[in-house]
């Protein structure tokens, strides 16, 4: 699969000790213009459509256009059954062709793209001035304008089928099946095919109508994976409820574009979304995207608080919901964004699940082999591989696995959490004295290593793919294993995030069971560079509230500079400028890890 990034969220677990822890629509591009032979008026000296002009229902350049024989604006040129290339674009304000002219019932090419300012096929001449029909117009078959195209001044001297034109040929797009997938009603399914030669390349580009100015979730657009049967593409964080209108964009090898014309799609309610109360006390300084997240538990009692993962846009509307294990911690897309992965928490070790559903909700799998003592939290690679840390034992607070397993479902483990890559400290469940919790989970593609946090002896570790500790933060650094330590003192750690640039975010929960003190977001430098290693705490930040989560808590870096925090058992999130400012709140009866993506498509951001 051919991943297109568009655009530019660390997270994991603090676990509790009680818990579980149309008919086909065709749009011809390309030579735009009075359609096959057309003649009786011009196109122009090639005839164009304009930038999307269509001939209308019957694309006529007239009822019996003077200038030519029948002079028609295309065999039947028409960007679909009313000759649309945009919404309500016509093929001339009046655009006649002869006696009444019509270029069309009301011959479509635009929003309001002209066939000229009297276009017409006769009398009247077509092409008009600059005989145009709107953003990506259509005109016949093969939108030429007859072999040399008189009637009008000129349609256009090289006519194109839109802005974005058809390259140096003529192409059409022709959308066989559009609408919201029965399974998530906010997920939008096309279907096309394109007469373009050798596709290299495509998108969908996708706006919601009648958008308010406040609104700042208005559209996106979705990377075609050319290896799908009818280019099946999926069109994602879209509001409920709401309607679309969108454009393809297709590039060749050799560089030539084809552009269709404007199609509409509708989208459904969402049932068993969780309400979101959002705040935004500055949407000005928001980093625009996405957040998902999925349920958590209870903070009170530590049982699960409900069974949902879902996918938050930047106006605080659920835009993607689907059924996650109970007490959910972590819900994550996988690298190439198919399929939303998500897992219970399982802190008590006493059995946990690992499932998946692709983003159109049509597939996926509960219970998933070979991943039922997984627990806290999961990462993910490329190629559909997924890596999440298995109890290695029985009771409370064993070592652990850190295993991949890859899209074919074979799992392979990598290397023993425990006394050979850090020491282990005192458990609040009751394990002892020198237990594990690891309860944090993130894979560094730079240099094919992983970062590791457990709450028990207050550490996070960074270890290579083959399990060697490079470093240390936090914990005991007399005989650790890695070769390079740095000391810091906090109480319980959960969600972590490790810049590029030695920048270490990570939430630490605070004393457990101690409602009064409150939690807080932590950045510290690391400096790594050396023989040895140093740590310098740059902030602590707390919420306004003194909120305290006794699991769970993440913490994520975003592209502009902004933090997200997420106190799990308060329901709380909260975006911070750069000073460390509330910019947006984001409330719920409780939340899960959480993880922030500028985009549905592609990548995470860590």
């Amino acid at each position: 699969m051919t991943v297109v990034r568009f655009g530019s969220i660390v997270s994991l677990s603090l676990c509790l000790f009680w818990l579980g822890c149309v008919p086909p629509e065709t749009q011809v591009e390309g030579g735009g213009g009075g359609g096959q032979t057309a003649s009786g008026g011009s196109g122009g000296q090639t005839g164009t459509g304009g930038s999307g002009a269509s001939g209308g229902q019957s694309g006529s350049g007239g009822t019996s256009a003077t200038g030519g024989g029948p002079a028609t604006g295309g065999s039947s040129a028409s960007g679909g059954s009313a000759g649309a290339g945009g919404r309500a674009g016509a093929g001339g304000t009046t655009a006649s062709g002869g006696a009444t002219d019509a270029g069309g019932t009301r011959a479509a090419g635009g929003k309001e793209g002209s066939g000229g300012a009297q276009a017409s096929g006769g009398a009247k001449a077509t092409g008009g001035a600059r005989a145009t029909g709107g953003a990506t117009g259509t005109a016949g078959t093969r939108s030429t304008g007859g072999a040399a195209g008189s009637g009008g001044a000129a349609g256009g001297s090289t006519g194109t089928g839109g802005a974005a034109g058809g390259g140096s040929g003529s192409c059409s797009i022709s959308v066989s099946s559009k609408g919201p997938s029965s399974k998530i009603a906010t997920v939008g399914i096309v279907e096309w095919s394109t007469t373009l030669a050798n596709p290299s390349q495509a998108e969908i580009v996708y706006t919601l109508d009648n958008a308010a100015s406040s609104v700042l979730n208005t559209g996106g657009r979705a990377p075609v994976d050319l290896s799908q049967k009818n280019y099946r593409t999926l069109l994602l964080g879209l509001k409920p409820s709401s309607s679309y209108t969108f454009h393809i964009e297709v590039t060749s090898s050799g560089g030539d574009t084809c552009k269709s014309g404007e199609y509409t799609i509708t989208t459904g309610a969402l049932s068993g979304a969780p309400k979101i109360t959002r705040n935004a006390s500055k949407p000005a300084a928001q980093a625009n995207g996405f957040v998902i997240t999925c349920m958590g538990i209870n903070g009170s009692n530590g049982s699960s608080a409900g069974t949902q993962a879902y996918i938050i846009d930047a106006d605080g509307a659920v835009v993607w919901v689907a059924a996650s294990p109970a007490a959910c911690s972590r819900a994550r897309m996988d690298y190439e964004g198919a399929n939303m992965w998500m897992m219970a928490l399982n802190a008590q070790n006493t059995g946990g699940e690992m499932r998946y559903v692709s983003m159109d909700g049509q597939t996926g799998q509960n219970n998933v082999s070979g991943l039922s003592k997984s627990h806290h939290d999961f990462t993910v690679l490329q190629n559909g591989v997924i890596a999440t840390m298995l109890w290695a034992g029985s009771g409370s607070d064993p070592e652990s696995d850190l295993v991949e397993r890859d899209a074919a479902g074979k799992i392979t483990t990598l290397f023993r959490i425990g006394s050979k890559v850090y020491a282990g400290g005192p458990s609040v469940l009751g394990g002892g004295g020198n237990t594990y919790h690891a309860n944090s989970l993130l894979y560094h593609e730079a240099d094919s290593s992983y970062t590791i946090g457990d709450r028990n002896p207050n550490v996070f570790v960074k270890v290579s793919r083959s399990g060697q500790p490079q470093w240390q933060f936090g914990g005991n650094c007399n005989g650790a294993p890695a070769p390079k330590c740095a000391s810091a003192s906090w109480s319980a750690n959960h969600g972590h995030h490790l810049l590029d640039d030695g920048k270490f975010l990570f939430f630490s929960n605070g004393p457990f069971m101690s409602g009064g003190t409150p939690s807080q977001a932590l950045e510290f430098t690391l400096n790594t560079s050396g023989a040895t290693m140093s740590a310098t705490q740059v902030k602590a930040y707390k919420s306004s509230s003194n909120s305290h989560s006794d699991s769970l808590g993440d913490a994520q870096r975003l592209p502009n500079g902004n933090t997200l925090v997420i106190f799990s058992n308060n329901g709380l999130i909260q975006e911070l400028d750069p000073s460390w400012n509330v910019v947006q709140t984001l409330s719920a009866t409780t939340f899960g890890y959480a993880e922030w993506r500028a985009t549905m498509y592609g990548p995470p951001e860590r």
